[in-house]
């Protein structure tokens, strides 16, 4: 004989229902609406049926909760968003229902995201196309928006301006070595800067000229 499943107790708060029934160690809770709809009330026995459709709703409850803090505390982009997910073990097919949900409503958009994380390390810390890529792409954006963002952010600049921004921040340090060794320094800097050598190049002449010019007055 099946065991009986019975709504042991309901506890209300402003928005959502615990509910204890008999045959799970712990409560399911679900949005007040749902409760509703189901015309959930202590003593009541429920099939296995409903109480799998309860335990999947109280699943979206829960992912759709954590989404909005998530986004709360800052900007995801849709692959670091669905990765915390998964990390909270939360069922695929719930994890792509809540994420369609903030999609469709503009809260998620991997394009602007992109955007505003180039942008802003753009005028951070000058970086060339290799670097804003990888940076991109280490936010879990595809390489083909990455590609496209870095594009459009980096359009009408000049690289060999943005490399003489960048080794500004460590030109102290560099230009205290020979000429040779602080060349290396700078040309490593500026590579792991997302640089190419031509840009790398005018930027460290650009520099020692002016030091060079600096040191004769």
């Amino acid at each position: 004989m099946d065991e009986i499943i019975k709504i042991l107790r309901l506890n209300r708060t402003a928005s959502e229902v615990s509910v204890t029934v008999s045959t799970l160690d712990s409560p399911v809770v679900l949005p007040e609406d749902a409760a509703h709809k189901h015309r959930l009330k202590e003593g009541i026995v429920i099939t296995t049926p409903q109480l799998e459709k309860l335990k999947s709703e109280a699943e979206l409850f829960r992912c759709d909760r954590e989404t909005v803090r998530l986004l709360a505390l800052r900007e995801h982009s849709i692959g670091e968003l669905k990765a915390k997910l998964v990390k909270k073990h939360f069922t695929p097919d719930v994890i792509l229902h809540v994420i369609k949900k903030y999609k469709d409503r503009g809260v998620l958009d991997d394009a602007r995201y992109a955007h505003t994380l180039a942008k802003n390390l753009l005028e951070r810390r000058p970086s060339g196309r290799a670097y804003l890529t990888g940076y991109l792409q280490r936010k879990m954006i595809s390489r083909s928006l990455a590609d496209q963002t870095v594009e459009e952010v980096l359009s009408g600049k000049d690289e060999s301006e943005l490399a003489v921004s960048a080794l500004e921040n460590r030109w102290a340090e560099f230009s205290q070595f020979e000429l040779e060794v602080a060349r290396r320094k700078s040309y490593n800097y500026l590579a792991r800067r997302g640089f190419g050598y031509e840009a790398a190049r005018a930027a460290f002449e650009q520099l020692q000229k002016l030091q060079d010019e600096v040191t004769k007055d």
